[in-house]
């Protein structure tokens, strides 16, 4: 909608002139008049539209909140643009005719296209497309059929399986279901009476990036109690939300592309320095690849520049590398002093399989003072709840290397956590800085 927008500020602005040129020749051509003019409007138009919401992902498609604030949107955007030609004296510039044309005209094509917009959804998700995956679960109670949640949704949530369970321990089979079918989004209907037990019992779910809701069987609901949401009409518990949603999910791939695509042009030279020496140093492959837990507990295979000798590499990491490890080649020492041995993982960012930023995903069979790292911190696997990173907030506080003791395991967790609570753009810049700058003075790296 956001191309949509900028289309309709240049197509109003070359039909404003048009306008103005039939009626008065007042109007010079767009290339020497309206350039300046067009880039200030498509910007302030959607920086207008950013803060009015009218892209909130969660009311994309709901035609009276679109339709209400297009017209605010186009009167900020063009009421800024009067303040600006004003405090720059440079009013005589414009045609006045060609300015108020050219608002009217971009409103009315905006309103056009997102008009449009709305038919072609609506015919979408009549042939079957949908918006978000679900799953429907009974506790205690039937599931909320797929056509009500369809329904209620306006089409835009589609229900994959419906399932009831008369347990707690059947809800493990649940975090497995998301992982594989990608679910955005989990109901959970229960009688009212249970619905405490319930909300408790649904943290075998938090590890997950999903929406859960508790919705009662019965519609009945204390509305002092917290977090109360509507699924329609009915009134629902907003038990679990994903960690990075909407418009941030967008910043954040569109971060990891156009970064990871420039750092591996930038570095081709140097990846085919670093093949060339591990090659000549010793036999195998150039690459090491690793199967290690990703995005909501899905495995995925790790790409890195191999740094031991082939006959001795760990592909389950049943040992950690520790310091002056036997194992790492000489060339390996290098890498892994200056984690070059990590850059091959942009590829698996492109991939999308892993983000720039993000907690450090442990290969499978890592311990912790012999012990598997979920069984050591109970909180371990939220880190799940976002995709594994090249680096992190707990990589840039030192804690990289080896897991030794409980203690660090605990650090970095917390340190990953608070990570996902937190994340904006502007902390993932900041870590790639300061990343950078570790990259020549980090002690904790070999």
């Amino acid at each position: 909608m956001a191309i949509a927008a900028t289309l309709a500020m240049a197509l109003g602005a070359n039909g404003a002139g048009v306008v103005a040129e039939f009626f008065n020749g007042a109007a010079r051509p767009l290339q020497d008049l309206g350039t300046e003019a067009l880039l200030l409007g498509v910007f302030s138009n959607l920086i207008w539209a950013h803060l009015l919401g009218v892209y909130r992902t969660d009311a994309i498609l709901d035609r009276r909140r679109a339709f209400r604030r297009l017209p605010l949107t186009t009167f900020a955007t063009f009421a800024f643009m009067l303040v600006i030609v004003v405090a720059t004296k440079s009013a005589e510039k414009y045609s006045r005719l060609w300015f108020f044309t050219w608002a009217v005209l971009a409103f009315l094509l905006k309103f056009e296209f997102r008009t449009v917009f709305f038919k072609l959804i609506e015919r979408a998700l009549e042939r079957g497309a949908c918006v978000s995956r679900a799953l429907s679960i009974g506790m205690f109670a039937p599931p909320i059929a797929s056509r009500e949640i369809e329904s209620q949704t306006a089409k835009q949530v589609r229900v994959l399986h419906s399932l009831e369970f008369a347990s707690f321990a059947d809800l493990g089979a649940v975090a497995e279901m998301v992982a594989q079918l990608e679910i955005d989004h989990v109901y959970v209907s229960a009688p009212w009476a249970d619905i405490p037990l319930v909300l408790s019992r649904l943290d075998v779910l938090r590890h997950l990036s999903t929406r859960v809701f508790v919705v009662p069987d019965d519609g009945a609901v204390d509305r002092s109690i917290r977090r109360i949401c509507q699924l329609g009409s009915r009134p629902a518990f907003c038990a679990i939300e994903e960690s990075i949603h909407g418009w941030g999910l967008w910043l954040k791939r569109m971060e990891d592309i156009i970064l990871a695509g420039l750092g591996l042009l930038a570095l081709s030279p140097l990846f085919a320095l670093v093949a060339l020496a591990i090659r000549i140093e010793s036999r195998g492959p150039v690459f090491f690849k690793q199967i290690r837990t990703g995005f909501n507990g899905r495995p995925f295979e790790l790409w890195k520049f191999r740094s031991m000798y082939t006959e001795m590499t760990d592909h389950h990491a049943e040992k950690q590398t520790s310091r002056n490890d036997p194992r790492v080649t000489r060339v390996g020492r290098i890498l892994r002093r200056y984690s070059i041995d990590e850059l091959p993982q942009l590829i698996n960012v492109l991939q999308g399989s892993m983000s720039l930023i993000g907690p450090r995903p442990h290969a499978l069979a890592t311990k912790a003072e012999g012990r598997n790292l979920e069984d050591l911190v109970d909180y371990y696997a939220v880190r799940h709840r976002v995709k594994p990173g090249l680096t992190g907030w707990a990589q840039i506080h030192g804690l990289r290397g080896e897991l030794d003791s409980v203690l660090k395991l605990q650090r970095r967790v917390d340190y990953d956590i608070q990570y996902i609570e937190n994340w904006t753009l502007w902390l993932d810049i900041k870590i790639i800085f300061k990343t950078v700058r570790l990259v020549f003075r980090d002690s904790s790296a070999y």
